[in-house]
């Protein structure tokens, strides 16, 4: 008996499964690349706003979303410290698929004029 046609039966009912696992595989892959994007971003523009001395908050603003205008940026400077509380919203790649339109990151980081460092938040 010739088994051809019952494997590509069988092929054409697991595909989509193998793509839907695919398509979340690559997804989760994205937003955890964005994420570590991000928080590169932050973090390496926040130390230049740390040895640069600047305590305007527009100023500051302005240098950390240099590289990404979407974020959403609430400062607070208390004498020599400053925190960040930072969000952004990021499209899924296979958004429609999985009913999750964006991925909402949220970052918190402090430092101090003084040392130059970002350092870790208390919360």
């Amino acid at each position: 008996m010739n088994n051809k046609g019952q494997s590509l039966v069988t092929f054409v009912l697991i595909l989509p499964i193998i793509v839907f696992f695919l398509a979340f595989f690559i997804d989760s892959i994205y937003g955890i690349m964005e994420k570590n994007r991000l928080e590169g971003i932050i973090s390496d523009n926040l130390e230049i706003v740390l040895k640069s001395n600047i305590k305007d908050e527009e100023e500051i603003i302005n240098v950390l979303k240099e590289n990404d205008k979407d974020m959403i940026i609430a400062i607070d400077i208390i004498d020599d410290d400053i925190t960040l509380n930072v969000k952004a919203n990021k499209k899924n790649i296979f958004g429609k698929i999985f009913n999750h339109q964006e991925y909402n990151l949220e970052f918190n980081y402090c430092g101090n004029y003084l040392d130059k460092k970002i350092n870790n938040c208390k919360q």
